[in-house]
């Protein structure tokens, strides 16, 4: 099959060459787009990936960025400053720089500083690359967003701009996001582990089944509605549970951690409270939350 080649594409560098850089090399090539590669040091595994796509790494930025119009950093994130910094003194006034590194939302402002504001975006990869390769789901945000997004659309990327945002606005939304789903991630392993030594485990899965009639959404609207109200009674049977299993051979060490939330939301707000009512028109995120947060922060509670 003849690759599919778009009528124009933009110079594309890649900075860094792992497996997001492999991958995201081999899917421009496909479709009739040849990329700079650029590493500073590369390693021989990192020469042999190249030569597979019969592609050359180049070492120095001023033949790598000089003549690129978008830069797809995939560098790990503690270079993402660095990284940054080689191809600024290299790129053309218009060029777009993309990082992708996953830094920490400060990094990426700090490196953001140095661009103008529409030549710098924060890319967020939200799922496994090894699994959808560059049809991976991304979120971009800085004033550069959308046109990254029209860069990438031809080549099959599929990116979210967040809108009126900032750099390091991306990653933040996944870092957070990586909170309820590692969290889930380690609960249900947790939860399976006990009931496997229990003997349980089918029938478990079994009586789980109920979960299924809500959407996750539903499930956490429901969670925020009742987790101060009910956090004493849940906070005591979760101590019966610890206490109960102590002895099965499984380190109880989410159990601990869910002991420990409900134990600060009874010190910040109260065993016995009730939920409050303003705004009336808003949401239950809208009236629980800023509550919460306010409590959790320090700050006087109404």
């Amino acid at each position: 099959m003849i690759p599919h080649k778009p009528e124009s594409h933009p110079n594309i560098t890649i900075l860094g060459f792992g497996d997001v850089g492999q991958t995201y090399a081999a899917a421009l090539l496909e479709q009739g787009c040849t990329p700079l590669i650029f590493h500073p040091s590369p390693k021989s595994i990192t020469l042999n990936a190249a030569k597979r796509l019969d592609l050359t790494i180049q070492t120095d930025p001023s033949q790598a960025f000089n003549e690129c119009n978008l830069v797809l950093n995939v560098t790990p994130g503690s270079q993402a400053l660095p990284a940054a910094l080689v191809a600024l003194p290299f790129l053309r006034a218009d060029s777009l720089f993309a990082d992708f590194s996953s830094a920490a939302p400060k990094t990426l402002l700090a490196a953001a500083a140095h661009f103008a504001p529409n030549c710098y975006v924060d890319v967020a990869i939200m799922g496994s690359v090894s699994i959808h390769k560059h049809k991976t789901p991304l979120i971009a945000s800085g004033a550069g967003a959308l046109l990254l997004q029209q860069l990438l659309e031809p080549f099959g990327f599929q990116t979210e701009v967040l809108p009126d945002s900032k750099p390091g606005e991306a990653t933040a939304l996944k870092l957070v996001r990586s909170i309820l789903t590692k969290g889930m991630d380690a609960v249900i392993v947790e939860c399976l582990l006990i009931a496997e030594a229990l003997g349980l485990r089918t029938k478990l899965l079994e009586q789980i089944k109920d979960l299924d009639k809500s959407t996750l959404s539903e499930l956490m609207s429901m969670f925020i509605s009742t987790h101060a109200p009910h956090a004493l009674r849940r906070q005591q049977e979760m101590e019966t549970i610890e206490e109960t299993l102590s002895d099965l051979g499984v380190p109880l060490i989410v159990t601990q951690s869910v002991i420990k939330r409900y134990s600060r939301t009874i010190a910040t707000v109260g065993a016995k409270t009730s939920l409050p009512t303003d705004p009336i028109n808003g949401t239950v995120y809208d009236r629980v939350l800023p509550w919460m947060l306010k409590a959790e922060q320090g700050t006087p509670i109404d």
